[in-house]
C-alpha cells in the first residue's frame, strides 16, 4: 500500500493485453489492476457445509453456533426425514447425525446418505454402539457429552484425511485405531 495524504491506498499499474490474468479474454484494451491485490490472484477457498441432525435444540445450536465460528456453512435439521431431504438439496461435505431422532433413527438415515461422510453424535456410548456406527460406514463416532468448541476442529480433521485419502475407514482408525 502506498500512503496518499496519509491514507493508505493501494498501488494501481496500467498494464495492456499482454499483462491481465491468463484467464481473461484478450480485448487489447488497457486496464488497471492493483499491486498486491491477492484477493484477484488467490483462489478462494469453498466453505465446506455441515449438515447437523439433531432434535435437541441446545445441543443443536451450541454445535451450530461453533461449527460457524470456525467456518463451517451448517444446514440443519432436527428430524430425519428433513435430513434426507436436506441431504439432496444442500449436497452437504459432512453430515452429522445423531443416533436417536423423533422419526428414523441414525444408523436408518445412514443407509440412505452412504454416498456422503458421516460423523455420528450420540449419547448411545457402548462398544455396541460405537461398532454398529463403524459398520454403518462413519468416519467417526464422536459420544454425548462432548467439548462443543473442539467439535469444529475434529470436523475438520475428519473431513481433510476423508478428502485426502477418500476411505471413511482409514478416517475411523485415525480416531479407534485398527478394527
Amino acid at each position: 500500500m502506498n500512503r496518499v495524504m496519509g491514507v493508505a491506498a493501494p498501488a494501481f499499474v496500467l498494464g495492456d493485453e499482454g499483462q491481465g490474468p491468463p484467464d481473461e479474454p484478450r480485448t487489447g484494451r488497457r486496464h488497471l489492476s492493483s499491486v498486491g491485490d491477492t484477493d484477484a490472484v488467490a483462489p478462494k477457498k469453498r466453505t465446506p457445509c455441515v449438515l447437523l441432525v439433531e432434535d435437541d435444540a441446545a445441543m443443536r445450536i451450541v454445535c451450530q453456533v461453533n461449527l460457524e465460528s470456525e467456518g463451517f456453512r451448517v444446514v440443519v435439521a432436527d428430524r430425519g426425514a428433513e435430513a434426507l431431504r436436506l441431504a439432496a438439496a444442500e449436497e452437504p461435505d459432512i453430515v452429522l447425525l445423531d443416533v436417536m431422532l423423533p422419526d428414523l433413527g441414525g444408523f436408518e438415515i445412514a443407509a440412505q446418505l452412504k454416498h456422503l461422510p458421516i460423523v455420528f453424535l450420540s449419547a448411545r456410548a457402548s462398544e455396541l454402539d460405537i461398532e454398529r456406527g463403524h459398520q454403518a460406514g462413519a468416519l467417526d463416532y464422536v459420544t454425548k457429552p462432548f467439548d462443543p468448541i473442539a467439535l469444529p476442529e475434529r470436523v475438520r480433521e475428519d473431513l481433510d484425511e476423508f478428502t485426502r485419502s477418500g476411505s471413511a475407514e482409514r478416517v475411523w482408525r485415525m480416531r479407534f485405531g485398527q478394527a
